[in-house]
């Protein structure tokens, strides 16, 4: 039992509305409740968060309500809307992967190759720095500059060479019409 969250054992019996203390009890609600944040962690295809109040630690109360009720075969199909959200709202954040190589050319640039190719209407933005994170799906990603590349500041690219030095990233992303992040990648130079 000490694997669980702190208090959360205390807080699906109280929901449970199991009000006594015993061993062989929280040992079956303990079952309940890993057996519940594994499948809904799995739903959600990312790690959650039952310790704070919010939709997983919800879903997790119920999910222990319907294995004590012996129901879980319908949980999940009564519960069918909120396990989609669950999973798109976890899942809506990460972006594609970009492979991007990068090729020193003798002008002191270097030459890129994006995999796979952008989707049709999509466009490629990028920049150049340190430590450089990803965006989000769809995060904006709005070109500050036509064609050059100020330390940090997004600008569109045409697939020609780019300047960075030793140790910098170049980062490509992919964009769509409204220059929200559809694919990313980077490459240390």
């Amino acid at each position: 039992m000490a694997d669980l969250p702190e208090g959360l054992l205390n807080a699906i019996k109280a929901y449970l509305k199991i009000t006594w203390q015993d061993e062989a009890t929280d040992l079956e609600v303990t079952g309940y409740i890993n057996r519940g944040m594994r499948r809904l962690q799995q739903i959600a295809g990312a790690s959650l968060d039952f310790t704070e109040e919010g939709q997983p630690r919800a879903l997790l109360l119920d999910y222990c309500r319907y294995a004590r009720s012996q129901a879980l075969e319908v949980f999940e199909k009564n519960f069918e809307a909120e396990l989609l959200d669950l999973h798109f709202s976890t899942q809506a954040p990460v972006i594609d992967a970009l492979t991007v190589i990068a090729s020193p050319d003798q002008f002191g640039g270097c030459a890129i190759t994006v995999t796979p190719k952008a989707d049709e209407g999509n466009n490629y933005v990028c920049k150049v720095g340190t430590n450089l994170e990803l965006p989000k799906r769809l995060e904006i990603c709005f070109p500050e500059n036509e064609w050059t590349l100020p330390d940090g500041k997004w600008a569109f690219w045409d697939g020609s060479n780019i300047s960075a030095e030793a140790g910098q990233q170049i980062m490509i992303v992919e964009v769509n019409d409204e220059y929200g992040a559809e694919r990313a990648g980077v490459v240390t130079v």
